[in-house]
């Protein structure tokens, strides 16, 4: 997670997101396919193949959305150091509703004094002053 920050952050101003990120999976998909060798697959390929649907098309999709979003984040000028802290306590308060809405999950106390403090440390720590 802190190489990718970092090489996020590094990502030239002047190229198209899309064209950087389109760059980035292909080369995930060359260092994947020599890395599968080493994991044998249980009933060969063609079993598990079959076995994708919308699961990883919904991934996908939240990859893109989330790489671009990174990357135009730091672009508008936010800082390493900022910018994940901030946006992983969004992310967490978000998937905390989807988790009460959707999965019926339950918070205690010590949860939502938790929530409560890390909303007020993303205040503090994007407090910039003017």
């Amino acid at each position: 997670t802190v190489g990718y920050h970092f090489f996020v952050k590094k990502i030239s101003p002047t190229i198209n997101p899309l064209v950087s990120i389109t760059a980035i999976y292909m080369a995930v998909l060359a260092i994947c396919i020599p890395i599968l060798l080493l994991f044998p697959i249980q009933g060969g390929l063609v079993t598990h193949m079959k076995q994708l649907g919308w699961v990883q098309l919904g991934i996908a999709g939240a990859i893109i959305l989330m790489e671009l979003g990174f990357l135009l984040m730091y672009r508008q000028g936010w800082d390493l150091s900022v910018g994940n802290v901030v946006t992983g306590v969004v992310i967490n308060i978000i998937l905390m509703a989807v988790g009460l809405g959707v999965l019926k999950e339950q918070l205690t106390l010590i949860n939502i004094v938790g929530i409560i403090l890390s909303m007020i440390g993303v205040a503090m720590i994007s407090y910039r002053r003017s």
